[in-house]
């Protein structure tokens, strides 16, 4: 049985030869540490690490921590497509090639059962995985606290685009904003859309996602980071204080 998940395949994506063969063997893992790449890989062990940073930026890879030790898991097969959309030079070969991959990881992927605690992603494409990962689940969510940054650091275009992928699937949500985020807000304002605002000037860089049994907090930093926390309990929590601070917000 032939298969696409080649390094020779991936390279043509845009990988190095390093990340190619680092990112196959977190695939042929699920998820691992460090330790056990730098074992399959036999590379050197700066090597391993160089290239999982790279990876990390590219919104492919992310870990969660274990036992505090780090955990490296491969992101949501759809960054691949994500990803080579940014090169528009050779994007119909390329988008072929990621969506075979895709399927192929998606398969193997399913096969290993794990929960995850917590994660963290960084950087924009950290954040886009976590939103594509919203749409592809496609439950209601709220967010408060998201603060003019967010929009300067991911541009209108990104979220418009996420706002439209959100309506075309019905995903409603409650967002509480910053005063700051007003103009944008009367831009999202539709029948899947409730805002209200702080009533005062509340400017911190943090943004609280809350969906399903899940909790993302966004720092927005120049250089973005997300910790996602997966737990039943803090969910419950934080939703009941989203409600506490809804009733105090302002509709404007």
């Amino acid at each position: 049985m032939t298969t696409m998940l080649t390094v020779e395949n991936l390279i043509k994506l845009g990988f190095n030869r390093n990340e190619a063969k680092v990112y196959l063997s977190l695939i042929k893992f699920g998820k691992t540490s460090a330790n056990q790449l730098i074992k399959d890989t036999r590379f050197h062990k700066n090597i391993v690490y160089d290239n999982l940073d790279k990876l990390i930026n590219k919104g492919l890879v992310t870990y969660i921590i274990e036992e505090n030790k780090r955990v490296y898991v491969a992101s949501s097969p759809d960054m691949l497509i994500d990803f080579i959309d940014e090169d528009m030079k050779e994007l119909d070969q390329k988008k072929e090639i990621a969506v075979k991959l895709a399927g192929e990881i998606e398969k193997r992927i399913k096969i290993i059962s794990y929960k995850q605690e917590a994660s963290i992603y960084r950087g924009q494409k950290g954040i886009r995985v976590y939103h594509n990962e919203i749409i592809k689940k496609g439950n209601n969510y709220l967010v408060f606290g998201a603060p003019k940054q967010s929009v300067d650091i991911m541009g209108d275009y990104f979220w418009e685009n996420f706002q439209a992928k959100r309506m075309e699937k019905k995903i409603k949500v409650d967002m509480i904003f910053n005063l700051s985020l007003k103009y944008f807000g009367n831009k999202l304002l539709n029948k899947y859309t409730r805002i209200r605002y702080f009533d005062r000037y509340f400017e911190p860089l943090t943004q609280t996602d809350i969906h399903e049994d899940k909790v993302a907090i966004i720092v927005w930093s120049d250089v973005p980071v997300l910790f996602l926390i997966e737990d039943k309990e803090v969910a419950k929590s934080y939703k009941k204080y989203f409600y506490d601070m809804w009733k105090k917000a302002k509709g404007l």
